[in-house]
């Protein structure tokens, strides 16, 4: 009895190296069909962000959890996406200092590759700014160019414009999805100060230490002055983000936060998505689930367009000017607020379906594309495998001359490309991804 034992034992322990041998091998299997030269998971060393942020510190935590998903063989073997029908027909309302240049670039590139028709403003020569009807309220066919020749609607619009879905809805394809943009309001305001040249053109305070808080200790003074110099119409500082994603005009300067709140819902109902600035990546995520859009869709640059570098930026406000600025700006701080509330929500809702995954993955691929494009010479293009949510695809030296190209040079090749049937422009390439 006790030889059959010994066998017995000897037995088990055959068997469980036998498994464990085959596991090995499996693993090895799998690794290699991740194509490890080409992607690879990100270490949290790799991660550059300010942890001394709470809300980024939770978000890291929920990205470390998420880190290991590349090692699922389905992640690499077939897209997972429920969606059928990219979302071609849509309206982007371009916020200034929101990061909305950037997110030009990224809507321009999918419009592109596309053939989408875009109101483009009214030209002579093809080129334009990158104003449409801005600070008009309304919009009509005739502010587009060339509109008797593209067609009765358009469905693509991403110039300067104040929000008006009515005027919109007249203007673009039936069924046109709307999508906004905000920043948190401190952070706008420093941003917007400086970008303007309030201090020098407006304020004529360019000379003082803190020509911001200058201006935010006495509002009503500096404006004013602007007034007199006929510069008031210029600033339209006071809930200039709340006013371009189309809060009614006459309410701008209300206190009621009842009156507030109630318009702010009304608008809520009117936007597909609202991007926010502070989760730009976070935010691309989930506008490609919106749109049923492919990852190779939304890559972007990380370099900054329009970058500050005014040190006065930066100098701390005192608490007396942090009250008066949301004093004056209390429609952008709500609006801003419940939009955060709302894209938070949405996050929730998609954290069950891999939403932190897909956040990890696509921080990792920006990195990497960004990487490659910087590089001097890059002999061969670099090949993106199949994921949970892309198709396979390339990224060559063409497509990083445009992942970095300035918003208003990428609408005039769209332009062009609307137009190429006149023969008037030769068609310019602009080879996208590829799926």
């Amino acid at each position: 009895m006790a030889v059959i034992a010994r066998v017995k034992a000897l037995w088990s322990v055959f068997l469980c190296l036998s498994s464990l041998l085959l596991l090995i091998n499996f693993s090895g299997t799998i690794w290699g069909k991740l194509n490890i030269a080409t992607i690879s998971v990100p270490s949290r060393q790799q991660e550059h962000r300010n942890l001394s942020d709470p809300v980024l510190e939770r978000r890291d935590r929920r990205l470390t959890r998420a880190e290991n998903f590349l090692t699922s063989e389905s992640s690499v073997t077939q897209r997972n996406d429920t969606c059928t029908d990219p979302v071609t027909n849509f309206v982007f309302i371009k916020v200034h200092k929101t990061a909305s240049a950037s997110t030009a670039v990224v809507l321009l590139r999918f419009a592109y590759k596309n053939h989408m028709t875009m109101c483009y403003p009214q030209t002579s020569n093809g080129i334009a700014g990158f104003s449409l009807t801005f600070p008009s309220t309304e919009i009509y066919k005739s502010n587009c160019s060339r509109s008797q020749v593209l067609g009765d609607h358009f469905n693509f619009l991403v110039h300067h414009t104040v929000f008006n879905k009515t005027a919109m809805d007249r203007l673009m394809k039936p069924g046109t999805k709307y999508i906004g943009i905000m920043r948190e309001p401190q952070s706008h305001i420093r941003s917007w100060f400086f970008y303007n040249r309030h201090h020098s053109r407006i304020y004529k305070n360019k000379g003082r230490k803190n020509p911001l808080g200058e201006y935010l200790d006495n509002p009503e003074y500096f404006e004013n002055l602007a007034s007199q110099r006929k510069k008031r119409q210029e600033t339209n500082d006071r809930n200039r983000q709340a006013f371009i994603m189309g809060f009614p005009p006459h309410l701008l300067n209300t206190q009621d936060t009842g009156i507030i709140d109630t318009a702010i819902w009304q608008l809520h109902h009117q936007y597909t998505f609202v991007i926010i600035s502070e989760y730009y990546e976070e935010s691309l995520v989930m506008l490609r689930r919106k749109l049923c859009w492919d990852m190779s869709d939304i890559l972007h640059s990380t370099k900054k367009i329009h970058e500050q570098h005014n040190p006065k930026k930066y100098i701390p406000l005192t608490d007396k000017q942090l009250e008066n600025h949301k004093r004056i700006n209390a429609v952008d701080y709500r609006m801003y607020d419940f939009f955060n509330r709302t894209f938070w929500k949405s996050v929730e809702e998609e954290a069950g379906r891999g939403f932190w995954e897909e956040v990890t993955y696509f921080r990792y691929l920006v990195e990497r594309v960004n990487k490659y494009c910087l590089a001097s010479q890059n002999s061969e293009p670099l090949k993106v495998p199949i994921s949970k949510w892309n198709n396979p695809f390339s990224v060559d030296e063409t497509f990083c001359k445009y992942l970095n190209q300035a918003p208003k040079d990428l609408a005039r090749n769209l332009f062009y490309q609307m137009t190429r049937r006149d023969k008037i422009w030769k068609k310019p390439s602009l080879n996208v991804a590829s799926k």
